[in-house]
């Protein structure tokens, strides 16, 4: 009898002893899943920061790169690269870079925003650094690395600097400061740090884990693309006693001797491709022990407790008002994560709606000031044609008042028939005026409606019209054979017509100072849906076809023009589904063509 019951007993000791195991191993496992599931959205906005922070400075060099003071200081002499020199140190001081410099094509620094300070690049040569190799190639170099004169660790982006006629002469290069990145996570709780392909520690909001080595025998092997002086003479010694483990299927880091760094932790990663780095983050494994103990403590207590209220009632009762008392703990912190979760959400909704504002607001003013541009440039147009317009009204006038003069006289000796031909022809005269003014007046309006359907033959003759009396006078002939029928074509007619405008005005000002003849032909085509009109003129032909387009790009003299008239009609023509090209005719003179989308049946007659 004695020996059942102690047998009972031990199994029911043993069923407490299980069922306090399974507790904890299941809320050990549950409590790393969420460790996992937190420090993975950790790990992830981590990355995107370092990432949005470090592509702030991709603009940088290719921006440099087109500076008149860069080329100036390839090209020129010790004035040249004095300039420049002042000119990268005020764009490192706006930007926030921690130095930028220009290298010529051996690869040696001539330039340098630190170029007042002791460790000065000026005159180092960084022909081996892969991001300066890279950006000979004509693309974009990146690159991470410690600063053999700086002995600072950085980022570097490097791009190609070319002469007028597209050669590749050096480059420019932008040092990125980690230091100020790093300070974002110096207040974090958990342990971040990004190695390299190397598995090298670059980063880390922990400054005893920069430049140590994962593998307990030092750096991996050099990857293709990269240097042996990468970490600059500085030889990365391996964490010692890292020793990685298993944790339910996930990676445990597993380390003594850093008072800074957790003994256990679960250790997450995520690969960053765009900088070559992986992103890791160590979470303490405490708390998923002391959860572990916590469940396998109150599986224990609740056996406990069963087991004593199969015998007593009164414990049976005391246990079960001890389990409602942990059930309504347990809601209660289950309401607070609850409601601290959806506060969380809230407030991602409301970053997420006041950024969508901002970028309709920030479209809505790139709207308004490209069409105060586009007017800009059409007020700028007729300002250059006023002398011609008023030529071309005084003509008719002049000839209105004497015709009707005259026709007093031939009224008072009674030649009505004379007289009423005088009057045919101050009618004609009247209406000419008319439709000059009538053009102007629909080219300097601000036209905002949509897209629709309009005659690119009215389209040519109104610019023909408004540009009669400027191309006379510069001795321009034009040769337009205007299709009978309307040839009809998406667009809006104002501001097609500030596009032909825009182009016959840039052919008669290349023409100028040209031997005659000096002639302008236009033409229309169709073919494949889409309605072609060529302009070639006989000029001299264009000095640069691959940045036509670029605003601010003129060659017109200093004070003529401001470059932006053919970037304007690219926009025009691209809003309406349309293509304008330029380039140089093979016999002389330059040819531009704009395509734009036909309307059903439309066609080309002559």
């Amino acid at each position: 009898m004695k020996t059942g019951r102690i047998a009972v007993l031990a199994g029911m000791l043993a069923l407490v002893a299980g069922l306090s195991v399974l507790a904890g191993w299941l809320g050990h496992r549950a409590e790393v899943m969420r460790m996992e599931r937190t420090g993975s959205a950790t790990l992830e906005q981590a990355a995107d920061w370092l990432s949005g922070q470090v592509d702030r400075y991709r603009y940088l060099p290719p921006l440099i790169a087109r500076h008149p003071q860069v080329l100036a200081a390839l090209q020129g002499g010790a004035p040249a690269r004095e300039e420049a020199n002042r000119m990268l140190e005020t764009a490192a001081d706006v930007s926030g870079a921690l130095d930028i410099y220009v290298m010529d094509g051996s690869g040696l620094t001539i330039a340098a925003s630190n170029w007042l300070l002791d460790r000065s690049f000026i005159g180092q040569n960084f022909v081996w650094r892969p991001y300066f190799q890279r950006a000979m190639t004509g693309v974009l170099g990146y690159y991470h690395a410690v600063g053999t004169t700086s002995n600072q660790r950085g980022f570097y982006f490097a791009h190609p600097v070319r002469d007028p006629a597209g050669a590749i002469i050096g480059a420019v290069a932008v040092k990125i400061d980690l230091g100020r990145i790093e300070d974002g996570w110096r207040v974090d709780r958990d342990t971040l740090f990004f190695s390299d392909a190397r598995e090298v520690i670059f980063l880390s909001s922990r400054a005893e884990l920069v430049l140590r080595a994962l593998r307990p025998d030092g750096p991996g092997p050099i990857p293709p693309g990269a240097d042996a002086a990468q970490y600059a003479g500085v030889n990365p010694v391996p964490l010692g006693g890292l020793d990685p483990g298993e944790v339910h299927g996930r990676r445990l880091w597993q380390m003594s001797g850093l008072a800074a760094l957790p003994a256990r932790a679960l250790w997450l990663e995520q690969p960053i491709p765009t900088l070559g780095l992986t992103g890791n983050i160590l979470l303490d494994m405490a708390p998923a022990e002391r959860q572990a103990l916590l469940w396998a403590s109150l599986t224990a207590a609740c056996a406990a407790l069963v087991i004593l209220g199969a015998t007593v009632a009164l414990e049976r009762r005391a246990a079960l008002r001890r389990q409602l008392s942990t059930e309504e703990r347990a809601k209660a912190r289950l309401e607070a994560e609850v409601r601290a979760r959806t506060a969380a959400l809230s407030a991602a909704v409301a970053r997420l709606e006041n950024e969508v504002s901002e970028r309709i607001a920030t479209e809505a003013r790139l709207r308004t000031v490209q069409d105060q541009l586009v007017q800009a440039e059409k007020l700028r147009a007729l300002g250059a044609l006023s002398a011609g317009i008023s030529h071309e009204l005084n003509q008719p006038l002049t000839a209105i008042q004497t015709l009707a003069e005259n026709g007093g006289l031939l009224l008072e000796r009674g030649e009505q028939a004379r007289a009423a031909t005088n009057l045919g022809r101050i009618a004609e005269l009247a209406q000419r005026g008319g439709r000059i003014i009538r053009n102007l007046r629909a080219f300097a309006r601000n036209e905002a409606e949509p897209a629709t359907e309009v005659d690119l033959v009215a389209v040519v003759g109104d610019a023909l019209d408004i540009l009669e009396q400027r191309l006379a006078q510069a001795g321009v002939e034009v040769e337009w054979d205007a299709p009978r029928a309307p040839v009809m074509v998406i667009g809006g007619r104002v501001r097609l017509q500030q596009v032909v405008v825009n182009l016959l005005g840039n052919a008669s000002d290349a023409m100028e100072g040209q031997p005659a003849p000096r002639r302008v032909v236009l033409s229309l085509e169709r073919g494949a849906g889409r309605v072609r009109l060529r302009l070639r003129d006989t000029g001299p032909g264009l000095a640069d076809p691959g940045r036509l387009f670029d605003p601010f790009y003129t060659t017109k003299p200093v004070g003529t023009g401001l470059g932006l008239g053919l970037s304007i009609s690219y926009g025009i023509v691209q809003s309406f589904g349309g293509e304008i090209r330029g380039e140089n005719a093979s016999d002389g003179g330059a040819v531009f063509t704009v395509e734009l989308p036909a309307v059903g049946g439309a066609s080309v007659a002559a």
